[in-house]
């Protein structure tokens, strides 16, 4: 295998690390180790950010790539906030949002020249801010919270994207 091709490898691994990492996550929630859940979450969200910056290190970013990033970060994301929701702290309807505004990444950036998504970034930073609410403070009012600031998020990412994209077609 070439050295090129040995390199996209590395990126790639960093990001499975988010979904390998997901059954311990459980398994420590589960213990009630909340605060090796959130140093774990945390080694998460750093790999989140290396992967990206890796890729561009060593030149070998690829729009699977960068697909495969962003796959990760939603199998990360809907599978924590699906374990949330199944201990009754969230509605179904926050795990549809949450897929929908994955499938509006993908379908905007069909439609994008580079895949970098300034919007996506801030959906993602709220949904992983969530996830620390939750486990630093599982109350009615943090649920309440994050249920209802990810509708916003949701909505000016749904209003933005269609401004976006209006602007693009009549240019």
């Amino acid at each position: 295998m070439p050295l090129m091709q040995k390199l996209i490898l590395v990126p790639l691994a960093i990001s499975l690390v988010r979904i390998a990492v997901l059954p311990l996550f459980f398994y420590l929630y589960s213990a009630g180790d909340v605060v090796l859940c959130l140093v774990l979450f945390a080694a998460a969200v750093i790999t989140d950010l290396l992967d990206g910056h890796l890729a561009r290190k060593l030149n070998v970013t690829t729009r699977f790539g960068g697909f495969f990033d962003a796959t990760t970060d939603f199998v990360f994301v809907i599978a924590i906030y699906t374990f949330f929701s199944l201990h009754g702290f969230y509605p179904l309807w926050l795990l549809l949002l949450i897929a929908a505004s994955f499938v509006l990444f993908i379908v905007s950036s069909h439609y994008a020249k580079k895949l970098y998504d300034p919007v996506g970034r801030y959906i993602g930073s709220a949904l992983y801010i969530g996830v620390v609410l939750t486990l630093v403070l599982p109350t009615h009012a943090t649920f309440a919270f994050v249920d209802y600031a990810f509708l916003v998020f949701f909505l000016v990412s749904l209003a933005s994207r269609a401004i976006s994209f209006t602007k693009k077609r009549l240019t």
